[in-house]
């Protein structure tokens, strides 16, 4: 192989070029012309940019993505995970242009995409599984009265953790299975769902394989993907703590006995569920790059990504499952444009201020190493943060500071969200399920009060130190706001230090020093880091991945506090809270309508968002279509009460 063609983009994109690099293969990215200013494009020897359109005329037409092959003399493809990676037919064009695919064999594709087909292969395998009902929606809605509930709906080609939905009862059964056929039909091109046993708070553990084309079948040890929100995985670890000997060696055992049984090749996960009485039950192989294999290649110290490349390239494996060791613990943080506020709606927009974590702090596979935009036609996950360290707790430590230093200013993330899930007691305590988020949710999406001294002596600081010139001696005053509460600080710069008096109390802050965005001072013992960024007449700053907005004053205002009027959702009038696709209008003008009524669904980054009515009222005015794209804004609606 010379040339490889990477039909995918964002930090799998790179991440691939990289592993090709170093193998000495040329490559090809494709891209969208939104994303030619991105990381790939910077990497990649040549892009090929796609005109603007749907991913059916694009990432997913395989007729196009082979013609592109052909026309920069790729002789191999590399899906990455996404879009086209399981889909069998790519693979099939592949072996028919004479084009390598770096992946499983059509055949493999074929029996393991399907997820109804899997399990069967699974069963004959004797790998342990939950019961499930199949078959057509008619027939499984015929057995809604003798289900045991809760049961799970899954979409026969799923995956992502999309087209999932819990089911408490009949009722809910029947209402959701109709439309989640639709939804599958939608997302994967097949209508085709199936129920199965629901397992409250199991643990998600995988485990990874590679096998060549020589015989050589191997596991890689296991993952712990638990933590969790909407089917879809946030961290992820390496190995598995708190999980015996026992039973992962049963695990290892199943997977390495389903892969023999396809004659199973390159690199692939077997997903399992993990109950608490340590009974396993297989979910899905996945037979692609995961997401999360850089925790596994952090405690092996195995390039998977390269062995792809390798076994497709026909080379056997050069190591023994006994060469296999088990070096420290790492974990995976997913960043992701989302409010986690707001049910994780996607927060897509421009990023106006971006830092990046040094390589010593932390591993960062990412698409972009300058501010840009995060577009809504893609997955909100934007960047993965993976640390390894020589125990859980210590890569648990390590995975707050790297994630500290990743700060992306412009749009709303995750970042706070996956500080106060690594730092929460059931956490670090292994109190771990796929429920978890859900279990914990009320605490972890909580605003966490931040330290006002902290903050307030960070401000001051910000602004002496943000002056031309030197203030040795010189008494300095600031009068601001950080929400509802007003301050007044006194500061005298020492040249050596910084002496601040706040709320009649004298602070000394040691080796202050402020270096472009960041702002670091000692306080008795403690070392505290903020990222500063200027905002109209506000100031923002980002203390562990939380933000406060701090006004100046010229003189300390008085605080009137003001009443929440009717200012929910715009008022009367409904604007699109993000850049999106409007899939349904539920309403038409002139209805009347009550509060919690649904009116529209909008999509964006894959996630569908139900807006309900706000109050009682009237539809006055409809802006808007089924199809239509709308903007960050755009009014959808007018609303009118009598």
């Amino acid at each position: 192989m010379r040339k490889v063609l990477i039909p995918n983009r964002g930090e799998i994109a790179a991440r691939i070029i990289r592993a090709a690099h170093q193998l000495g293969l040329k490559t090809v990215v494709t891209l969208s012309e939104l994303e030619k200013e991105t990381l790939p494009a910077q990497l990649s020897d040549e892009v090929h940019l796609f005109e603007d359109g749907p991913f059916e005329e694009n990432y997913l037409n395989i007729e196009r993505i082979i013609d592109i092959a052909k026309q920069y003399k790729a002789d191999c493809i590399h899906p990455g995970y996404g879009f086209l990676s399981e889909n069998q037919h790519l693979a099939q064009a592949c072996q028919e242009a004479n084009i390598t695919f770096v992946g499983p064999s059509p055949e493999n594709l074929k029996l393991m995409g399907d997820k109804q087909v899997a399990r069967s292969i699974a069963q004959k395998a004797n790998v342990s599984l939950t019961h499930s009902w199949e078959g057509s929606l008619q027939t499984i809605l015929a057995e809604a009265d003798v289900l045991p509930y809760p049961v799970l709906v899954k979409a026969a080609m799923g995956g992502g953790g999309r087209g999932m939905h819990i089911c408490h009862n009949k009722e809910e059964l029947l209402e959701y299975l109709p439309v989640l056929s639709k939804q599958a039909l939608r997302y994967f091109g097949d209508e085709r769902i199936y129920v199965e046993q629901y397992i409250d708070k199991a643990r998600h553990i995988e485990v990874q394989v590679l096998a060549d084309k020589h015989g050589n079948t191997l596991h890689l040890f296991d993952r712990e993907c638990s933590v969790q929100r909407r089917f879809q995985k946030i961290i992820e670890e390496a190995p598995a703590a708190n999980l015996s000997a026992g039973i992962k060696q049963r695990l290892y055992n199943d997977a390495l006995r389903l892969c023999r049984s396809i004659e199973y090749t390159n690199a692939g996960t077997i997903e399992f569920l993990v109950d608490d009485e340590g009974q396993h039950y297989f979910l899905e192989m996945n037979t692609r790059i995961q997401v999360e294999h850089c925790v596994t290649e952090e405690i092996t110290g195995i390039d998977l990504v390269q062995w792809q490349f390798k076994i497709a390239n026909g080379l056997a494996l050069d190591f023994s499952q006994d060469d296999l060791t088990i070096n420290g613990h790492a974990i995976e943080l997913r960043v992701c444009a989302e409010d986690v506020t707001n049910n994780f709606r996607p927060s897509p927009g421009k990023i106006r201020n971006l830092l990046l974590p040094d390589s010593n702090t932390g591993r960062l596979e990412i698409g972009f190493n300058k501010p840009g935009e995060i577009h809504s036609q893609f997955d909100p996950m934007i960047a993965k943060l993976v640390v390894h360290a020589e125990n859980r707790t210590s890569a648990i430590q390590k995975a707050v500071k790297a994630n500290n230093a990743l700060i992306i200013h412009g749009i709303t993330t995750n970042n706070g969200f996956l500080n106060t899930l690594l730092q929460h007691q059931a956490f670090t305590d292994l109190s771990l399920h796929t429920r978890f988020c859900d279990e914990h949710l009320e605490e972890l999406v909580k605003d966490p009060s931040g330290n006002d001294t902290l903050l307030s002596l960070a401000y001051t600081a910000y602004r002496v130190k943000e002056q031309k010139g030197p203030f040795w001696r010189q008494l300095l005053q600031y009068a601001f706001s950080l929400g509802d509460k007003h301050y007044l600080t006194e500061a005298n710069d020492l040249g050596h230090a910084l002496s601040i008096r706040l709320n009649d109390e004298d602070f000394l802050l040691n080796n202050c020093i402020l270096d472009s965005n960041h702002l670091n001072y000692k306080l008795i013992d403690a070392d505290h880091h903020f990222f500063f960024f200027e905002e109209a007449d506000t100031v923002l700053i980002n203390h562990n991945q939380q933000w406060v907005r701090v006004k100046a004053h010229d003189w300390l205002p008085e605080y009137h506090p003001q009443t929440n009027g009717e200012t929910t959702l715009n008022g009367d009038h409904f604007l699109a809270p993000i850049p999106s696709q409007v899939m349904k209008v539920h309403v038409d003008e002139g209805q009347e309508v009550k509060k919690g009524d649904l009116l529209l669904v909008l999509e964006a980054m894959k996630t569908e968002n139900h807006i309900k009515a706000w109050k009682d009222g009237i539809i006055e005015k409809i802006h808007i279509r089924a199809g239509q794209q709308v903007k960050l804004n755009q009014n959808l609606l007018a609303y009118k009460t009598e």
